[in-house]
């Protein structure tokens, strides 16, 4: 709102109160309007409401407006409605806050702020920066004109409604992943005095209990022919290096992303060990070459040749992901995931006797195997009913 619009102070009166005597002074102020010159009638004509200090009304659209002088400055302030009763407790709202918003960062829009937030974030991993920057841009799309949106002018109600627009399609830990950033960007902007009160604090849904997660996991035969149906397929260029993919996953316990970036000069083979670099903490750790995975490593280093020096990768292709989906349909398994076969290893040490310890130490893991017992000890169990005898035959 301009802050050189002009104002009737007049109608302070008790019967000033009735809707006709306003409408009266506007209609009566209005026909004034009309004659003055052409230059006149192009500003914006603004009544004060009688008996409410600081509220005024747009004689034409009928759209309420705060205005109050705070520390010798006139502050002015769309009220955002037509609505008398609303507009008086938002302008209640505005003045109460008055002193908890800076002025010059009142104007702040929601592209500007997201800018803000995602400068904050730089320092974190890039998978996170990847999801908090996708989440934003789909909020920011969300408006129609999403590069004018105050943030002053954001209210709860807006948050509910995309958030609701979401719920159905995702599970409870992404819709809570979703609300966090939304969160955590206004806090910020609660920090800058943006605004006086995050939106955020009074969404209806703010936090979803998680789901228990389903794990599949494959057994060792069906793991053994998914890797077979992927290196038999003769018409797909890449079979035999997304088929030693799949392999390694599967040997080693590894991720997609610490098996593809895995290079010769990290493989220690008079040692027996893998130098590993964690892509999600970047913390190194070493795993054993295991007897079954000898054979593997072996084939690769044979394929690399003499030319493969401590920079090259181990493994030729970096993702296997469409390769593993289209032999678990041929074979009409379950959905794996490439996560599902680095679980496959961790099964086959439980199963093995290998300490829970050691085993979260081949993962990277620093909190003495919390997160194996946790996350699978279920799934080796209560889904293994020859596990189970071979548990309950040593009590005998």
């Amino acid at each position: 709102m301009s802050s050189e619009f002009h104002l009737n102070e007049g109608g302070t009166s008790a019967e000033a109160h009735s809707p006709q005597i306003l409408k009266s002074q506007i209609t009566a102020h209005s026909e004034m309007i009309r004659d003055t010159s052409a230059a006149s009638t192009a500003v914006p004509d603004y009544v004060k409401v009688p008996n409410v200090v600081g509220l005024y009304m747009h004689s034409t659209s009928g759209r309420y407006y705060a205005v109050k002088k705070l520390g010798g400055k006139r502050r002015e302030r769309s009220l955002g409605t037509t609505d008398r009763k609303i507009a008086e407790r938002r302008l209640k709202e505005w003045i109460a806050n008055l002193d908890k918003v800076d002025s010059e960062v009142e104007k702040t829009t929601l592209k500007m702020l997201i800018q803000k937030f995602l400068a904050i974030n730089k320092g974190k991993s890039d998978s996170t920066q990847y999801i908090v920057r996708s989440i934003t841009q789909e909020f920011l799309d969300w408006w129609p004109c999403s590069s004018h949106v105050l943030v002053c002018d954001i209210r709860p109600s807006h948050l509910d409604e995309w958030l609701a627009s979401h719920e159905r399609r995702l599970k409870n830990t992404s819709y809570n992943r979703y609300a966090g950033v939304l969160k955590q960007l206004f806090e910020i902007a609660v920090k800058d005095r943006i605004i006086a009160e995050s939106p955020f604090d009074r969404v209806k849904t703010r936090w979803k209990k998680p789901q228990t997660p389903v794990r599949r996991i494959p057994t060792l035969e069906q793991f053994q022919a998914i890797v077979t149906s992927i290196r038999a397929q003769p018409f797909t260029r890449h079979a035999n290096d997304s088929a030693d993919f799949v392999e390694f996953l599967g040997l080693a316990g590894l991720g997609q992303a610490e098996a593809s970036s895995l290079t010769w000069g990290e493989v220690d083979l008079k040692k027996g060990e893998l130098n590993i670099r964690r892509h999600k903490t970047n913390a190194r750790f070493k795993i054993p070459i295991y007897p079954h995975l000898s054979p593997l490593i072996e084939r690769l280093q044979e394929k690399a040749g003499t030319k493969a020096t401590a920079s090259t990768p181990v493994l030729r292709i970096k993702d296997a992901k469409k390769a593993l989906t289209a032999a678990c349909v041929r074979l009409k398994l379950p959905h794996f995931s490439q996560r599902n076969l680095r679980q496959c290893l961790i099964m086959r040490l439980w199963k093995a006797g290998v300490d829970k310890k050691l085993i979260a130490k081949w993962q990277g893991h620093q909190d003495g195997g919390e997160l194996i017992m946790d996350t699978y000890t279920e799934v080796f169990g209560d889904d293994d009913a020859e596990y189970e005898r071979n548990q309950l035959a040593k009590l005998v």
